[in-house]
Formats: structure tokens, C-alpha cells, sequence
């Protein structure tokens, strides 16, 4: 009862925890999912962000430029007509000048943002691969790969898995040869002790028939 009781609480502190939960949470669940660490690969992705931006920015920078020469030919048309104008039409260029040059700004700041939250994408999958690379070097075949639905390189993480599978699955192949030939080491021992010079023979070949399959299989993963 009390171990009941406890698993109903803890059901109802997440449900709680979900209805609490801001929208900001709920959009970080989306697009970042269980890596809510953005910059998995800071020099990597801060430097594909800026060249993601460089040409937009400068045509950005370019455009303003342009509005600004037309802008301030009309002001030079407008001050030659009413000389009275002038400081208000300067005044005017310069404000106009201004708010472009912020709205440029955040405009180039929001680009940056959204490449850093692609090339998330990229290195979040780079970062996964290459640990469970390092576990598949420690031996250990059960590393799996998993990705989230958008990211990138979803190719990628099926072959990685589909290799971890063969080699988890040669491996048990090879441990299932091996505890044949440990019994087959303890039938040769138990014939010998018995006396019996046919059946050990006969054993012994059975043997290294089983030994010379292996070592063939281990020579074939050596061939280029």
C-alpha cells in the first residue's frame, strides 16, 4: 500500500510539473528535446553561424545603404525647394538612418540565432556519434545511437546501429563457439582420465576442427 501510495504521488508531482511548466519549456522540449545545452560545439557552431549570415548581412548592409543614399538625395531635393526644412529633414535622415541600422542588427541577430539552433542539429549528432563510438572501442556492442526527429544525419545513426548490431551479434556467435569448445576441452579431459585414447582422439579433432573455424573467421575480418 505504501509503495502504491508513493507511485500515485510521483504521478501526480508530474502531471503538476507538466501544468506548470512555461511556455518556454514546452518550445526548448521541441527543439532541443532532452539537449538543452545549445552550444554542444561552440567553435563549430559559431563558426558555421557567421558563415551562414555573412551574405545575407551583406546584402542587408548593402540595402540600407541604398535607402539611405535615395533617402537622403530626396531630403537634398527637399532642402533646394524649402531651405527652411533642413535641420528637420537631416534630423529626419538621421533617425531613419538609425532605426535601420538597429532593425539591421536584429535582423542579423536573429539569423545568427536560428544557425546556431541548426547546426545544433549537426553537432548534437556528431557529439552522440563519436561517444558511442568510444563505446563501441571499450567493447562495449550495445551502443546505440538516438537521435531526435529532426535532426540531421539520420542516415548516418541507422548504419551506426545496423553495425553495433552485427558486431554485438558476430560477438555472440563467438561466445557461443567458445563455451563448445570450454566443453569440449572438459569431454577431452574427462576421456583422458577415463583412459580412453579413441575418444580423446576423437574429441581432440572435433577440437581443433571448431579452433581452426574460428581463427578462419577471425582471418576473413582482416581481409581489405
Amino acid at each position: 500500500m505504501v509503495a502504491e501510495r508513493e507511485r500515485a504521488e510521483r504521478a501526480s508531482s508530474a502531471e503538476l510539473s507538466l501544468e506548470d511548466r512555461s511556455l518556454f519549456d514546452v518550445v526548448l522540449d521541441r527543439t532541443l528535446g532532452r539537449r538543452r545545452r545549445i552550444l554542444i560545439d561552440r567553435s563549430y557552431q559559431v563558426r558555421s553561424a557567421l558563415m551562414g549570415i555573412a551574405g545575407p548581412c551583406l546584402l542587408l548592409a548593402l540595402m540600407i545603404f541604398i535607402l539611405d543614399r535615395f533617402n537622403a538625395q530626396s531630403s537634398k531635393d527637399l532642402i533646394e525647394m524649402a531651405p527652411f526644412m533642413r535641420a528637420s529633414l537631416l534630423a529626419k535622415d538621421r533617425t531613419l538612418l538609425l532605426f535601420m541600422v538597429l532593425g539591421g542588427v536584429f535582423v542579423a541577430a536573429g539569423m545568427f540565432f536560428l544557425e546556431i539552433m541548426e547546426s545544433h542539429k549537426t553537432a548534437g549528432v556528431i557529439h552522440n556519434v563519436k561517444r558511442r563510438l568510444e563505446e563501441l572501442r571499450a567493447g562495449r556492442f550495445t551502443a546505440t545511437v538516438t537521435l531526435r526527429k529532426h535532426d540531421h544525419f539520420q542516415g548516418l545513426a541507422r548504419t551506426f546501429n545496423d553495425t553495433a548490431t552485427s558486431l554485438r551479434t558476430r560477438t555472440e556467435g563467438e561466445l557461443a563457439t567458445l563455451r563448445r569448445l570450454v566443453a569440449q576441452v572438459s569431454d577431452l579431459i574427462r576421456e583422458d582420465s577415463a583412459g580412453n585414447r579413441a575418444g580423446v582422439v576423437s574429441t581432440a579433432e572435433s577440437l581443433r576442427t571448431a579452433l581452426q573455424d574460428l581463427q578462419r573467421r577471425k582471418a576473413d575480418l582482416l581481409q581489405p
